[in-house]
């Protein structure tokens, strides 16, 4: 009796370790859409910074909380320049591909404004550019991914 305690109570031990071990081991997933865009307006409204950003396919309003300290290794954002970015979006006006999509499709889906919340601060979208945040800028800095 004694043995096959001693043996439930070891495999026990061992499947409650390996079940730690496993989950230290879990790398968080985020989702996002890396690239390298071109600053093309910087704004602020009231406590955030509206980062207007463009590649070939996508342009972006990223929305960047002010902040006064520079991260490690970061390179301030300016007009013009072009910067690796890794963007969360939050608003997509664009109307499903879908055939049998039975609401009317807007004449120009770019005119319906989408707007956000930032801390009682509202954000729209403007022209072709949809609202998001990045998750290397930090104030008007870019960090390394």
């Amino acid at each position: 009796m004694n043995k096959l305690f001693s043996i439930l109570v070891l495999l026990f031990i061992s499947c409650g370790t390996q079940k730690n071990v496993l989950e230290s081991k879990t790398i968080p997933f985020e989702l996002g859409l890396e690239m390298t865009a071109r600053v093309v307006k910087i704004d602020s409204i009231e406590n955030y910074y509206v980062i207007n950003i463009e590649d070939k396919n996508k342009q972006f309003r990223i929305v960047s909380k002010k902040s006064s300290t520079k991260p490690f290794k970061g390179t301030k954002l300016e007009n013009g320049n072009s910067y690796f970015i890794k963007v969360k979006q939050l608003t997509d006006r664009q109307p499903p591909e879908n055939e049998n999509y039975t609401i009317p499709k807007p004449v120009n889906y770019l005119d319906i404004a989408a707007c956000r919340n930032f801390e009682n601060t509202e954000i729209c979208t403007e022209s072709g550019f949809e609202l998001a945040t990045a998750y290397n800028v930090v104030g008007l800095y870019v960090k390394p991914l």
